[in-house]
């Protein structure tokens, strides 16, 4: 069964190029090639109309448990089928409330659309700011996308790339396309485990990997390499300090900083495969069809364009115009991206204007500095006070700090130092920046 205006089934691509090649090894150790998972992928989509009742064009709920290949063959024939999954956290309490939204056939009275525009998946954003907003991706949008990602980093049916990053995101679902695409395995970690991920690394059973920083981090402290083999480790979905993609580097790994959101499909800039050293402090150059303005030149609000862009979010109208990131950057003279944090995380303390992602990058590359957060929070003396949170001992405190001191304007220097055994951390393994900001307050 195939749904005849559909796109981007880079499986069906696949099974039919290459029936024997292994699409996926499962968290068991099975190994499922592109004509196994194909057929089952039929009979997913099979299914959609006659079992479950969905059609062409609707839109349901799919609450992500656990990642293995029940749940990647059905997601592959949702997609064959037409049907447009929301994908949610199985442990979030949006659950009920989006499932009544859904069956209650989302009147979103919309008009009618090119084949390249219809709806793909709808994924929502993490929630560290505004909450979780439903983020429409078309079938274009998608395409793009994958095709901007290989295009940047070269990966071929001969890569196997770790997926240990929830589905309910976009990064963990861009590991499925951008393998399907070009004929590659998919290596299933059912969840993230350090010494499980750093096995992987170690011994070649992965080339590839897609991590946020906190990941990173775990699988460093886990064994500090050195590393072999692996082709690329994309790092992204927050801001990663300096010090901790320079370990990465010494450890022998990859690392490429890539710069994305929801909204974009992933991908807006990526450092390129090669240029890691070189590039330190940046997220590379805007992958192919993406436009990057920083409003009003200079340092500014970063802007992006281009066809992985999405239209807008679910039950509102299209976006008009570029989309206003709410991130704070620029561009430096080789046209790479340099991105400074949130706008609302700008600090104003003394009169001083300060960029805690900075402050953040020159701590993080002191021995003693696991890994560091650095908040600003409300101050009577000097408006806002900063507030380095470390993940260290907090014996080594004062070294941190004169060391700080002959490294950063005194504005920029934290006013309290806050020592926690762990980063809070959002589904997503994003950090909490409202926990960060909660335990900022209490040490003020």
């Amino acid at each position: 069964m195939r749904h005849p205006s559909f796109d981007t089934d880079w499986l069906a691509v696949s099974a039919g190029a290459t029936p024997q090649a292994t699409a996926l090894i499962d968290d068991d150790g099975t190994a499922v090639s592109y004509g196994e998972l194909d057929l089952l992928a039929d009979e997913a989509a099979g299914k959609m109309e006659r079992d479950v009742g969905v059609l062409p064009g609707d839109i349901t709920v799919v609450a992500i448990r656990s990642v293995g290949l029940p749940l990647l063959a059905m997601l592959w024939g949702v997609w064959r089928a037409g049907v447009v999954p929301l994908l949610i956290d199985q442990e979030s309490p949006l659950v009920a409330g989006w499932s009544n939204v859904v069956r209650e056939r989302w009147d979103m009275d919309m008009p009618a659309v090119a084949a390249s525009e219809e709806l793909h998946t709808v994924v929502l954003t993490s929630g560290s700011t505004l909450g979780p907003r439903p983020v429409r991706l078309t079938r274009r949008n998608v395409s793009s996308a994958v095709a901007a990602s290989q295009q940047r980093l070269g990966n071929t049916a001969d890569d196997r790339w770790l997926l240990a990053l929830p589905l309910f995101h976009v990064g963990g679902l861009s590991v499925l396309w951008r393998s399907a695409a070009a004929g590659a395995t998919v290596v299933v970690h059912e969840s993230f485990d350090a010494a499980r991920a750093a096995a992987a690394m170690q011994d070649g059973s992965v080339t590839m990997a897609s991590l946020v920083p906190t990941m990173l981090h775990r699988i460093l402290e886990e064994d500090a390499g050195p590393y072999r083999g692996m082709r690329a480790v994309l790092l992204g979905g927050a801001a990663a300090n300096r010090g901790l993609v320079e370990r990465g580097l010494a450890a022998g790994l990859p690392i490429l900083e890539t710069y994305g959101m929801t909204e974009a499909c992933s991908q807006v800039s990526t450092v390129a495969p090669g240029a890691a050293a070189d590039s330190l402090g940046t997220v590379g150059r805007p992958v192919a069809g993406m436009e990057v303005t920083i409003d009003g030149g200079g340092i500014g609000e970063i802007v992006v364009a281009g066809p992985a862009i999405s239209p807008g979010y679910l039950g509102e109208p299209d976006r008009i115009g570029g989309l206003r990131t709410g991130d704070l950057g620029y561009l430096d003279d080789e046209g790479r991206l340099v991105v400074l944090g949130r706008i609302d995380d700008m600090v104003v303390t003394g009169g001083e204007n300060v960029h805690p992602q900075r402050v953040a990058d020159v701590l993080s590359r002191h021995r003693f500095v696991r890994r560091v957060e650095v908040v600003g929070v409300t101050d009577v003396e000097w408006g806002q006070a900063l507030v380095a949170i470390i993940v260290g001992d907090v014996t080594t405190r004062h070294r941190i700090e004169r060391w700080a001191r002959l490294r950063l304007a005194r504005h920029e220097v934290p006013k309290e130092w806050v020592f926690v055994d762990r980063l809070p951390l959002l589904a997503s393994g994003k950090v909490d920046r409202a926990a960060l900001i909660e335990l900022a307050k209490q040490a003020r």
